[in-house]
């Protein structure tokens, strides 16, 4: 592999003589071997962004400066959209400033100023973001959380942050708070913003002279204001301190996924989320006022990205839901030009419309089928297997499939409008990924992590390659070291982890970050990601396998909504599936399968027929295949630490809790009995016990019977059903 770099950069977390408009930290041009002296890491190629691409770095400019330039010159613009009541309320530019430098000036009557924390749990709300800019407007630091975090959870989080300030944006998610402010005795406040149920609380009432106040976002902001009509504070002092903020402030405390323990909280700056901004327009820039949907948790780094830099940077209308519930018809109803979702969304939304397909009438399919068949070759053109530009008659036949069939399923998915699509967050199938280019959505990866923002790498416009996470993004620069550890270094890299310095020393060395990512850099200038450098499994034979590469295959299809492939130090693969619940049961009521819910419904011998034949089909197209699998009689939870709260699977955390059932699929066995803890949200726990089938994936299931039929139907594709159009897809499945 050849390097493809213009520039380096080095240690710009701490450089002091860093100028507005001016490359810091210049090297050489990188060497295909670099290696310091001594002890130090060696780096055995490197990457930077396409030659043709340069950003100035923006060293003095921090977030809310931004907010304040577009409430004096763009004051009537608007800048968010909240839906209450079925109802879309519009915010101004002025108005959203307005409100956080009225709650900024009321959280300084309740003590928080520079270097504080505000810790932040609820669901998309303004509020939520406001309360990030009045802090980081005063100096302090946002440290955002996942609203279905357990209280245990909770309490870590806060014991490592020790904030004085808690904004928890409903009654739920103060009465989490509550049930373990005794451990922490730095809260002093807790601020809410619904006040649905919060009658038990009078506003700023204590039970307890040490309980901390619960106020109403609101009220805080209307202390603000009346310190600004008492002439207490003067109308621009807050303006002149966010002036005198030092880019190299920390603004956000962001999580990281936490696949491998309790999560660290990731330092990132002004300047990290400003310069990765600037990059990200200079790339894919879209006209000031394009619509964005916030519906991914708020403590995703990639939505903190979105909200704090992306969308002040290119001046978006950022639209929130009125409740998780109805998100999909609230982006439905807004049709966003730029849609940022992880790779769950994706899988569900593919698993939607082909559920929907199977389900309707045998023409509908036909044309359906038609129509992907005329799409995936399209695809190959749009996303590299095939050179130049497709031929007219392809070009026009596109257009009028997208007529008849792509622009009416990507209407009902909210795709409608969109110019920028990305997925982050972890990798997205090939098949999922030309399934959207199939249907003219140039789909592109994003491929990051929390210690950089979110983003390293990007899908050019006119450089797609599938099995690729793109190129680098400016003034960043990727290595790779010769175990094949992916490292980055630029202007977006944390500066170190919150409390654990120990930490930090082993994340960052030579000025890399080490990703803990397993890859390749290509002699082309793209990323490839292949899984994470301890999921990579290797059978007896030797043979490397990423379980992720194969695991992306399991889940395009509709009935399978998660897998986990296991196969370390043995002689084959094999796997642990979860049921797309709402499509299995479908495909079981059409057949009058008869079950008493999910348990029952992923042991009914048909389903397991089912679930063969896609197992059966993926290996088609496996050097390796999955001999045998269960179906696991509960879907992995993050509650149970099987998945982050970004719905990444915890691999070691798994595979350790269902030792004995990865055993059983290796040990000949028929049958498994599982004794298995579950977690609820409120932290209670129970245990269930169950038998899981073992079952060989060349091997008809016995017992199907006529269901038998029916799941060879469903797993072959429903006579003209979902794989026949996989079929005519060319090889999207």
């Amino acid at each position: 592999m050849s390097p493809v770099s213009t520039r380096g950069w080095s240690d710009v977390a701490t450089d002091d003589s860093r100028e507005d408009g001016v490359t810091a930290g210049q090297t050489e041009p990188s060497e295909a071997a670099v290696s310091e002296d001594g002890d130090s890491l060696t780096v055995e190629s490197v990457l930077s962004a396409p030659g043709e691409e340069s950003v100035d770095v923006v060293a003095d400019r921090v977030l809310p400066e931004i907010l304040v330039e577009h409430a004096d010159d763009h004051p009537e613009d608007v800048a968010m959209r909240r839906k209450e009541f079925g109802v879309w309320q519009e915010y101004t530019w002025r108005e959203y400033y307005d409100t956080v430098e009225a709650f900024a000036l009321g959280l300084e009557t309740i003590g928080f100023g520079t270097d504080d924390i505000v810790f932040t749990i609820g669901y998309n709300r303004p509020e939520q973001l406001w309360t990030w800019l009045a802090a980081q407007s005063l100096g302090g630091m946002a440290a955002p959380n996942y609203e279905d975090m357990l209280p245990g959870d909770i309490q870590k989080q806060l014991e490592l942050l020790e904030p004085r300030v808690v904004y928890a944006g409903d009654q739920e998610m103060v009465d989490k708070v509550l049930l373990v402010a005794d451990a922490v005795p730095s809260i002093e406040t807790i601020v809410y913003e619904d006040e649905k149920g919060m009658f038990r609380y009078e506003n700023g009432a204590k039970t307890e002279p040490d309980d901390p106040e619960i106020v109403a976002f609101e009220d805080v902001a209307e202390r603000g204001r009346r310190r600004l009509a008492d002439g207490a504070v003067s109308p621009g002092s807050l303006r002149d301190r966010i002036a005198a903020l030092d880019a190299d402030r920390t603004a956000m405390l962001a999580p990281t996924s936490g696949t491998t323990g309790m999560p660290k909280r990731v330092q990132l700056s002004h300047f990290n989320f400003v310069n990765l901004a600037e990059a990200t327009m200079d790339i894919d820039p879209l006209p000031a006022g394009s619509d964005y949907v916030s519906y991914l948790p708020m403590a995703w780094v990639g939505e903190q990205m979105i909200l704090l830099a992306a969308a002040f940077v290119g001046r978006w209308t950022v639209n929130f839901p009125e409740e998780s519930e109805t998100e999909a018809a609230d982006l439905r109803e807004i049709g966003p030009e730029i849609i940022f979702s992880s790779p769950n969304r994706y899988e569900g939304w593919v698993a939607e419309v082909k559920a929907k397909i199977e389900n309707t009438t045998p023409l509908k399919r036909r044309v359906y089928d038609l129509a992907m068949d005329i799409g995936q070759r399209f695809a190959d053109y749009a996303v590299g297997d095939r050179d130049g530009d497709p031929p007219l008659w392809l070009r026009a036949a596109h257009r009028a499939a997208y007529w008849t069939v792509y622009r009416p399923v990507l209407d009902d998915l909210g795709l409608k409008r969109a110019k920028n699509v990305y997925t982050g967050g972890g990798p997205l199938g090939e098949d999922h990924f030309e399934f959207y280019h199939a249907m003219g959505v140039s789909l592109k990866q994003i491929w990051g992590q929390s210690e950089v923002c979110g983003f390293v790498t990007m899908h050019r416009a006119d450089d797609v390659q599938v099995e690729t996470v793109g190129e680098v993004f400016p003034n960043v620069e990727v290595g790779i070291t010769p175990g094949g550890e992916l490292l980055v270094r630029g202007p977006v890299v944390t500066s170190g982890y919150y409390g654990m310095p120990e930490k930090t020393d082993e994340a960052i060395e030579d000025g890399w970050l080490h990703t803990d990512d397993f890859g390749e850099l290509t002699d082309d200038g793209h990323v490839v990601v292949f899984d994470r450098m301890d999921d990579v499994l290797e059978l007896t034979d030797g043979t490397a396998i990423a379980p992720i590469s194969v695991e992306t295959k399991l889940k395009f299809d509709p009935y399978v909504k998660e897998a986990m492939v296991v196969g370390d130090g043995r002689d084959e693969l094999a796997a642990v599936l979860n049921l797309r619940y709402d499509n299995v049961a479908e495909w079981a009521d059409q057949r009058d399968i008869q079950y008493a819910g999910y348990r029952d419904l992923t042991q009914k011998p048909p389903v397991l027929e089912l679930l063969r034949g896609v197992v059966a089909d993926t290996n088609a197209e496996l050097d390796d295949p999955v001999e045998r699998f269960v179906v696991l009689f509960k879907q992995f939870d993050a509650d149970d630490g099987e998945l982050t709260r970004t719905g990444k699977l915890r691999r070691e955390v798994v595979v350790d809790r269902y030792s004995d059932l990865v055993d059983g699929l290796f040990d000949g066995s028929d049958e498994i009995d599982l004794d298995v803890t579950v977690t609820y949200q409120d932290g209670r726990e129970s245990t269930e016990r169950g038998t899981v089938r073992v079952v060989d994936a060349d091997s008809p299931v016995d017992g199907a019977g006529e269901g038998a039929d029916g799941a060879g139907e469903g797993a072959d594709g429903a006579g003209e059903g979902v794989n026949n159009s996989v079929d005519a897809e060319a090889g999207v499945e």
